[in-house]
């Protein structure tokens, strides 16, 4: 018997996992801040939980309300050879790469020409994520040495669970 509970206990360990305590409903507002720091509120909705496939888990994400409502339908699939790795698949042939480190998923890429990166926290029963977007400074700086990637756009949602 102990072998197979160290055996059940091993499978467990080695398969990547979302903590349970991220799954469920979250609702909140975003407030996005642009370049020019004009500000605007956005009310979200997140789902997140095992998909029903049993190949990851949904990371739905709801934008605004009515005919301005935009539904971001993911699919967090766990990388089944590193724990704590994931790829964000958006069902369309893009797969984003997210990582897990001490309760934080992070996740950096670019598109249009602009680098965003993304951070979802899960602490005291709020789920905030930020996500940055930022191009490139038309100069180098340190003797032309160090890209400068100025943030243009900040957007930062509180959300807890419904």
């Amino acid at each position: 018997m102990f072998t197979a509970v160290l055996a059940a206990f091993t499978l467990a360990a080695d398969k990547p996992a979302l903590p349970e305590g991220w799954h469920g409903t979250w609702t909140g507002t975003m407030m996005v801040t642009n370049a020019a720091d004009k500000r605007t509120e956005v009310p979200v909705v997140m789902e997140i939980g095992p998909a029903k496939d049993g190949k990851g888990f949904t990371w739905k994400t709801s934008y605004g309300e009515g005919d301005k409502k935009v539904v971001k339908d993911y699919v967090l699939v766990p990388d089944g050879e590193k724990p704590g790795r994931f790829v964000v698949n958006e069902k369309n042939g893009i797969g984003l790469a997210a990582r897990l480190v001490d309760g934080v998923m992070y996740s950096t890429f670019e598109v249009g020409g602009a680098v965003l990166t993304a951070r979802y926290e899960l602490r005291d029963k709020t789920l905030r994520f930020e996500i940055t977007s930022a191009k490139a400074a038309k100069e180098k700086t340190g003797n032309g040495q160090v890209q400068d990637y100025p943030v243009d756009v900040v957007q930062v949602a509180e959300l807890k669970k419904k």
